[in-house]
């Protein structure tokens, strides 16, 4: 998961892979709205949380390269910021799932869901997918397979 700020827009983008890396659903989701980047991760963990429910993820590894929002869901009972709450607040669907890890990974290790995040502005709006996804997402996703991602 991860987020785009652009022109006053936010873009935020989440990819969800099987236990082999393989790509079984994702989302990209538009908002013509400047925030903050500390809440726009907040959006790209909530939309990938609710991607992760409606694709039926049983052991969920949420993946981001904001070391500030990985240590906020870590240190969720601690935090009495209105952020701290928030994250603790959303992060109570963790006991829909068998297991949840969160995880900070490098920046390069997110190309496909910063394409996901510049499409969502690009194209002002909203999509979920799942095995069978456009041509453009297919490329990127191959390419990312690629490089390591």
């Amino acid at each position: 998961m991860d987020d785009t700020i652009f022109n006053g827009c936010r873009g935020v983008g989440a990819i969800a892979r099987d236990h082999d890396g393989f790509v079984i659903g994702g989302c990209y989701n538009f908002k013509d709205k400047a925030m903050d980047i500390t809440w726009a991760e907040f959006d790209a963990f909530k939309e990938g949380l609710k991607l992760a429910e409606r694709i039926k993820i049983r052991r969920l590894i949420v993946e981001s390269d904001s070391a500030m929002f990985v240590n906020a869901v870590k240190k969720r009972r601690t935090n009495i910021s209105i952020f701290g709450q928030s994250v603790r607040k959303e992060c109570d669907v963790f006991s829909n799932f068998e297991s949840v890890q969160v995880n900070w990974i490098n920046r390069n290790s997110n190309y496909a869901v910063d394409f996901l995040c510049n499409l969502a502005i690009r194209n002002k709006n909203d999509l979920y997918f799942d095995m069978e996804y456009p041509l453009d997402i297919h490329n990127i996703i191959i390419q990312d397979v690629i490089n390591g991602g």
